[in-house]
């Protein structure tokens, strides 16, 4: 496994790679200080998922992820941050972000965040979750799938027919999760556009929700897991660039 972390603070970084060593004694990690040398990473190497600070020295906020996705879609990205308002988070999944991680965690917390990210889950901390679906208007709305939701430490992997999905469905929930627009899911799936909407629709039915965010809301609030996120090639990235910038819907 392949994964660039970008922060600015040096003891950060260094304490994160701790972490990802412990639960993965042969992943390979690069560092970037700034946002610039994090996209310069990213437009040149393979690279499973990035971990993101939105604070850095050429990049502040959410402007830092939008830039990031645009130039490498394909790319997982968690956000790890101090900031912790509902707004940046639900800004953060609207940009495509993977799921967002507080600094302020406890070392076990950050743990079972990271470890649940790189199974191909989705982590959002629990004190905005409730906040986020009630501004979604999906508080009281059931959802379709595991009547059980996992923890968040449950290394456990869903697979289709668990979630009650036919396995293209399931594959294109998980480029969803990992933050593709339709078009590039087409793309990678060697399908036409049209037959990814209709996918998204019926991903969307089944979990009865409207649109992409709650979707990524509801699988962080049930743990539900879709496995390790591919390495991604930003040779292929540019065969994207006719994509445009990714929906936010």
């Amino acid at each position: 496994m392949r994964v660039l972390i970008v922060d600015d603070h040096e003891l950060f970084r260094a304490g994160l790679a701790l972490l990802l060593r412990e639960l993965f004694p042969n992943i390979e990690l690069l560092h970037a200080s700034t946002l610039s040398q994090g996209v310069n990473h990213a437009l040149g190497e393979l690279l499973n998922i990035v971990f993101l600070d939105l604070d850095l020295p050429d990049g502040h906020g959410c402007n830092a992820l939008a830039e990031l996705k645009e130039s490498r879609p394909s790319l997982p990205v968690i956000v790890i941050s101090a900031d912790e308002s509902v707004e940046t988070i639900s800004r953060c999944i609207e940009l495509r972000a993977m799921g967002y991680v507080p600094k302020s965690s406890p070392p076990e917390a950050l743990h079972a965040a990271i470890s649940a990210v790189l199974a191909g889950g989705v982590f959002l901390p629990a004190s905005s979750i409730a906040r986020l679906r009630r501004d979604m208007g999906t508080d009281e709305t059931p959802a379709n799938g595991p009547v059980k939701a996992q923890s968040s430490g449950n290394s456990e992997m869903s697979n289709a027919s668990e979630l009650g999905l036919t396995p293209r469905e399931f594959e294109t929930l998980a480029w969803l999760v990992r933050g593709l627009p339709s078009k590039a899911i087409a793309l990678r799936m060697g399908i036409e556009d049209i037959t990814v909407r209709k996918y998204v629709s019926h991903l969307l039915a089944h979990f009865n929700l409207r649109r992409r965010t709650e979707l990524i809301v509801t699988l962080a609030d049930r743990g539900i897991k879709l496995g390790v996120p591919p390495v991604t090639d930003p040779a292929h990235d540019r065969s994207l660039s006719a994509v445009g910038r990714p929906r936010t819907d």
